[in-house]
């Protein structure tokens, strides 16, 4: 071959390499911008603590988490799936508000609203439920007009379950006062147990979560039943909610956005729920 179709021959080369690595670096090019707009769309993963012994509301059963408020989340959490994949993580409930109080999680549910004993919890949720806590005792035993109690009187041993904030004024007067003591149990099936073995003379907690605690444990001691306790008063009425770790906006950038979608959500599946 003489030298110009050496030149010529070296040309075309040149131009089909030149050509080829074009397209392959639009192609890489191209990749990479897909591989960005499929993360951006990919929805954001959320995770909220969920008390795991909580019954009927929030609680673990054959390993996984049920109850009133999960299947609300839940519910509401399918109107946001395309942003938002939100997951619940049961956890006993003093450790999940230790890991809010040391900003080691981003929510937790469901908490009563506590400005100033829980300052790090801000803001909460629209209300998922309305909860009223009453007093169970032993007959004989009354926590009304407890600030009157006579001083020479034993103190009242009261329990609660652990991490939960539900004394009223009264109460924590009398607490105060050494009129009463509070024991934190475990849970409630703790609590009714030590209540009805009157290793504790009363039991503080939400109505319809005791009378179902009462109705499981009634396998393992047959003479218990409602009636073996007296009602003896409502110490108060709560509404129940998510509650988000305060601040952090750097940690959560979508923070706000999330929790106004899933405020959004909640409400369509409570106005469903109410009017189906």
């Amino acid at each position: 071959m003489s030298e110009v179709g050496k030149a010529r021959q070296c040309r075309s080369l040149h131009r089909e390499c030149s050509g080829y690595v074009q397209v392959l670096s639009l192609l890489v090019l191209y990749c990479f911008f897909a591989s960005a707009i499929v993360r951006a769309a990919s929805p954001i993963p959320v995770t909220i603590l969920a008390d795991d012994s909580y019954p009927p509301y929030s609680y673990v059963q054959d390993g996984k988490l049920v109850g009133i408020y999960p299947t609300l989340i839940l519910e509401a959490a399918k109107l946001i799936k395309e942003e938002y994949l939100v997951e619940l993580r049961p956890i006993p409930w003093k450790r999940g508000v230790a890991a809010l109080e040391h900003g080691e999680a981003f929510a937790l549910m469901p908490p009563y609203i506590h400005l100033d004993t829980r300052p790090y919890i801000w803001p909460y949720s629209v209300p998922l439920k309305q909860e009223e806590v009453v007093a169970f005792c032993n007959p004989g035993v009354t926590l009304q007009n407890i600030t009157q109690r006579d001083d020479e009187l034993a103190p009242i041993n009261v329990g609660l379950n652990a991490g939960f904030l539900i004394l009223d004024d009264a109460l924590k007067r009398a607490r105060k006062a050494g009129h009463i003591i509070v024991w934190e149990n475990k849970n409630t099936r703790a609590n009714i147990i030590k209540l009805f073995k009157k290793r504790i003379d009363c039991y503080i907690n939400d109505r319809l979560s005791t009378l179902i605690g009462i109705s499981d444990l009634q396998d393992q001691l047959p003479s218990l039943t409602a009636q073996s306790f007296v009602e003896d008063r409502v110490v108060l009425s709560r509404s129940a909610h998510i509650g988000y770790l305060k601040g952090y906006e750097g940690k959560y950038p979508f923070k706000a956005d999330f929790i106004a979608k899933m405020d959004e959500a909640l409400n369509t599946v409570l106005q469903k729920a109410t009017h189906p």
